[in-house]
């Protein structure tokens, strides 16, 4: 069933999802519409769109989309794809995001003012207890994936592949999505973060400001993070017979639930007969890899010294260094002025057309008058 709504209407939901976006495309923002509640034709999404900026539509049908190439992965949460995005670095903002390989769901997507590898794994950590624990990881070497990787050859097991770390064109799953996630928000960010600075609102050498951008606008961003993700698992892929990564993802479990794989026995939570010896499962209770798993796993491009490691191995696991540091902010505030600026700035208000322009300007200038 179809939304009853106005041409107008439908404008003004479309024009709140676009936000000065010219890269975002149909696809995406109905199925944001659908994360609202609304369902609605292609056609009209499109016309909307059309009727909204015109140019953006020219722009989008003339951009170059990469060749794709071959993929494949055993099941659900049998590889998930974890990488950091730098596109804000210059602001001291990184975004960290895991895919996984067999769906195409994103698990995780979330902003910080780090690189640390402790902020990894506390992303990693919710996203498994929404899901599971995926039976493999793939990472490249930089040492903010450290405990993630440390986490899942202990829990998995070291001789196994558990934690397969290589250079980033292995990485494609998420490599991928990163391009979407440009066109889908990230742009937007970057420009407007430009435009701050050209306009003289912001000066990144100064530390308070970049302390005023990370108030202002890392929540803004995880907000849109939160909203890009729920968008992405529920929109249709044209490869997959338009069926949303969610679907895919549920399909591909209930499929597969008879399956002696890691993967499946964490999610429907079989380890009783595993240990009982009837599910690939030994007599101590742990969990095997499959035969079908270990060669997929062979065929993950891991490059030496990035994959399986044995538990004499365990020093060199965690020696990786940060490629990326990110200086922490030389600046804070103390208990009542902070209780004082929360209670003036709310970063969340606003419209998202507003871009919290008038936002961070305000705080800036509070903090410049108290503190000069």
């Amino acid at each position: 069933m179809y939304a009853e709504l106005t041409d107008s209407a439908l404008d003004e939901h479309v024009q709140d999802i676009v936000a000065g976006n010219e890269q975002i495309g149909p696809e995406a923002v109905r199925a944001s519409l659908r994360v609202r509640g609304l369902r609605v034709q292609r056609r009209r999404g499109r016309a909307s769109m059309l009727q909204i900026n015109p140019g953006a539509a020219a722009l989008r049908a003339v951009l170059r989309r990469p060749e794709r190439r071959t993929y494949q992965v055993a099941g659900p949460n049998s590889l998930w794809h974890i990488d950091g995005n730098h596109k804000l670095i210059r602001w001291r903002i990184v975004i960290h995001g895991a895919i996984d390989g067999y769906s195409r769901l994103v698990v995780f997507l979330h902003a910080s003012n780090n690189n640390r590898s402790s902020t990894v794994l506390s992303s990693f950590i919710r996203a498994v207890v929404s899901y599971g624990v995926p039976s493999r990881v793939r990472t490249d070497r930089g040492g903010e994936n450290n405990a993630v990787c440390l986490m899942m050859n202990i829990f998995r097991g070291f001789d196994r592949g558990s934690a397969l770390r290589g250079r980033s064109t292995h990485n494609q799953r998420i490599e991928r999505l990163w391009g979407d996630l440009w066109r889908g928000m990230t742009n937007v960010y970057c420009d407007l973060f430009h435009h701050l600075e050209e306009e003289g609102i912001i000066d990144i050498d100064n530390e308070m400001h970049l302390w005023a951008l990370h108030y202002i606008y890392l929540p803004r961003i995880n907000r849109d993070l939160k909203d890009f993700t729920q968008q992405w698992n529920n929109h249709g892929l044209r490869t997959e017979r338009h069926l949303s990564p969610l679907q895919i993802f549920v399909r591909g479990s209930l499929q597969q639930q008879g399956r002696a794989s890691t993967a499946m026995q964490d999610i429907f939570q079989t380890r009783a007969a595993a240990a009982a010896g009837t599910i690939g499962g030994t007599a101590d209770g742990s969990v095997t890899a499959t035969e079908s798993e270990t060669t997929a796993a062979q065929g993950l491009g891991t490059d030496s010294g990035g994959g399986a490691h044995g538990t004499d191995e365990l020093g060199l696991l965690v020696d990786w260094p940060e490629r990326i540091t990110v200086p922490d902010i030389e600046f804070t505030l103390d208990g009542p002025m902070m209780e004082q600026v929360v209670e003036l700035f709310n970063p969340l208000t606003g419209t998202r057309g507003s871009h919290g322009i008038e936002l961070i300007s305000g705080l800036i200038y509070f903090l410049d008058s108290t503190y000069h």
